[in-house]
């Protein structure tokens, strides 16, 4: 039901952001529905959505059927009246006289297939929808920074907390982060330093999202605990954290990214270092300048990694 509901949340939500109901169903992934009609429906019945669903049948005229219904005198009939060529064995006489039949939309009684269209363009957005979105708002704030763990956990955790979306949510990633260094999970722990960044960009607040952020890449490159089974698929640079950190420093003044980093290098207490703080920098500036990710995570597990965690 909880999947369901983030499903319904996400094309209201859609909806009311201005995008197109066609387009939305295009892109939609509707996984307890058996369709994205069948979701559509299910909208309408439960009234989150109003209006009209219009319906179009379109005649599909198939060679299968002409062949049944005409022998080769009448074929030749046909194909006599529209000024074609009429000999030839009975397969090529359908193949001549198919989009004549089509092009003049004249099934001539055959026993065509009909296909059904439907068009929602003039469905709307009940006040049973909106109350819905505003209730549920903290889904919006899930699909942008907390979808790296299960839905169910976050809406149990919603439903006990008192407290506003952002703070609600920067709990839950603090919870994590502290379950994750008791249980040596450190994939786990990364995971949530980068959603606890993605509550603060939800939030605006881009100094803080920077902090976390690049929190996450100099832990990526010093791990704190890494098993080889884990170190098997591991990236040490992530690509969506540099996009990230690019995209912020592009669009927003920042300050000193080399002061930023110091700082942060010192509030991550690395006890271990697997790559020295300036090597660290240096691969950042790399990074984000447009280096290719997938060589210098080639180069920094040939380095400094493989010998260290048991490869």
């Amino acid at each position: 039901m909880s999947e369901q509901k983030l499903e319904v949340f996400n094309v209201l939500n859609f909806l009311n952001s201005g995008y197109e109901l066609e387009d939305i169903l295009k892109e939609g992934q509707f996984g307890t529905f058996s369709s994205a009609e069948d979701c559509i429906q299910y909208l309408v019945d439960e009234g989150y959505l109003e209006g009209d669903v219009t319906v179009s049948a379109n005649v599909e005229v198939t060679a299968e059927a002409i062949s049944k219904k005409y022998v080769v005198s009448e074929l030749k009939d046909i194909l006599r009246e529209n000024g074609l060529k009429v000999s030839g064995k009975k397969h090529e006489l359908v193949e001549r006289v198919l989009p004549v039949l089509k092009e003049a939309k004249d099934s001539r009684n055959l026993n065509v297939a009909v296909e059904k269209e439907k068009s929602y363009d003039n469905l709307e957005l009940t006040d049973k929808a909106f109350e819905f979105l505003k209730e549920n708002e903290w889904i919006d704030l899930y699909m942008f920074a907390l979808v790296a763990f299960r839905f169910d956990d976050y809406e149990t955790y919603v439903k006990g907390s008192s407290a506003g979306i952002i703070e609600t949510a920067l709990n839950f990633c603090d919870e994590i982060l502290s379950r994750a260094l008791v249980a040596n999970q450190f994939l786990v722990f990364i995971d949530a330093l980068s959603a606890k960044a993605h509550v603060y960009a939800y939030g605006g607040d881009y100094d803080s999202f920077m902090d976390y952020d690049l929190q996450r890449y100099i832990l990526g490159l010093n791990p704190i605990v890494l098993d080889a089974q884990s170190y098997a698929s591991y990236d040490v640079i992530n690509e969506a954290n540099i996009i990230n950190l690019r995209n912020v420093l592009e669009k927003l003044e920042m300050g000193s990214l080399k002061k930023r980093f110091d700082r942060i290098w010192n509030i991550c207490n690395i006890k271990s270092i697997t790559v020295p703080k300036k090597t660290c920098y240096k691969i950042l500036q790399k990074a984000i300048a447009g280096a290719d990710i997938e060589e210098l995570n080639f180069d920094l597990k040939e380095k400094y990694f493989d010998k260290k965690f048991g490869i």
